[in-house]
C-alpha cells in the first residue's frame, strides 16, 4: 500500500508528512514552506513519485535549495544574481534594423517599467561591447535582491538564469508579466535566427527544457502567494 503524504501547520509555517513522520532536506533540515497551498503541492509531488526525482519535483526541488543553500548564504546568492545587471538579455541590442526593431517595441517597455520599478534607469546598447550599469541601479538591484525570502530567491536564481536576464525575473516576480511571456521575450533573438535560418532540434528541446523548468518556478511563486 502507498504512503499518504499530508501537511501539517506549524508555528508559522507548513510541514509535510508521511506516517506521521515530517520530511527533511537532503541536509536533514525541516522541510517547512510559508503556504499550505505549497505544502500541499509538494506533498502531491512526493504522492506521485516513490522516490525523489528532480525532474519530477521542482517545487520540493525549489524548497530543498531554499532551505539547503539559500537560507545560510543569501549573501552570495545575491552576489552571483548581480552579475546579470551588466549582461542582462535586455540590454544588448542586435545590428540588424530588422530584430532592433522588434527588440525596441518588446523589451523597451519592460526596460521602462523596471526602471520605474526599482526607481534608477535600465540603459540598453547596440552590441555585444560590454554595457556598465550605474551603481545607483547596482544598489537598487542588490537592496531588492537581499529583500527576497529565501523561497522568493530560489525562484529568482531559475528565472535569471533561464532568461539571461534580471529584468525578465524582476517582472515575473512582480506579477508585471507572466512566466510564458517572458520566456518568449527572453528568446526573441533565437526565435528570429530560427525564422531565418531554419529550427534546430537539439536547440528546440533545450529551450523546452528550460521552459519547463522557468514555469515550475513560475508555480512555486504562485503557491508562496497563497
Amino acid at each position: 500500500m502507498a504512503s499518504t503524504y499530508s501537511t501539517v501547520k506549524t508555528d508559522s509555517d507548513f510541514a509535510v508528512s508521511v506516517a506521521g513522520k515530517a520530511l527533511q532536506t537532503p541536509d536533514k533540515k525541516p522541510l517547512r514552506v510559508p503556504t499550505n497551498a505549497l505544502a500541499e503541492a509538494i506533498a502531491t509531488e512526493w504522492q506521485a513519485n516513490a522516490k525523489y526525482n528532480p525532474a519530477k519535483m521542482p517545487l520540493t526541488s525549489l524548497a530543498y535549495t531554499a532551505i539547503d543553500r539559500i537560507g545560510s548564504q543569501k549573501e552570495a546568492i545575491v552576489e552571483v544574481l548581480m552579475v546579470y545587471i551588466d549582461t542582462d538579455t535586455l540590454s544588448y541590442r542586435a545590428s540588424s534594423e530588422k530584430l532592433a526593431k522588434q527588440q525596441e517595441d518588446q523589451w523597451d517597455p519592460v526596460l521602462e517599467w523596471a526602471s520605474s520599478f526599482l526607481g534608477a534607469a535600465w540603459e540598453s546598447t547596440t552590441g555585444v561591447m560590454p554595457l556598465t550599469q550605474s551603481q545607483e541601479l547596482h544598489k537598487t538591484i542588490e537592496k531588492y535582491l537581499l529583500s527576497l525570502s529565501p523561497m522568493h530567491l530560489a525562484a529568482a536564481c531559475i528565472l535569471s538564469s533561464g532568461f539571461s536576464s534580471l529584468v525578465l525575473a524582476f517582472a515575473v516576480l512582480e506579477n508585471h508579466l507572466s512566466a510564458e511571456d517572458a520566456f518568449l521575450l527572453s528568446r526573441l533573438e533565437e526565435e528570429f535566427q530560427a525564422e531565418t535560418w531554419g529550427r534546430d532540434a537539439e536547440t528546440d528541446a533545450r529551450m523546452e527544457k528550460m521552459a519547463d523548468e522557468i514555469l515550475g518556478a513560475a508555480r512555486f511563486l504562485d503557491l508562496l502567494a497563497k
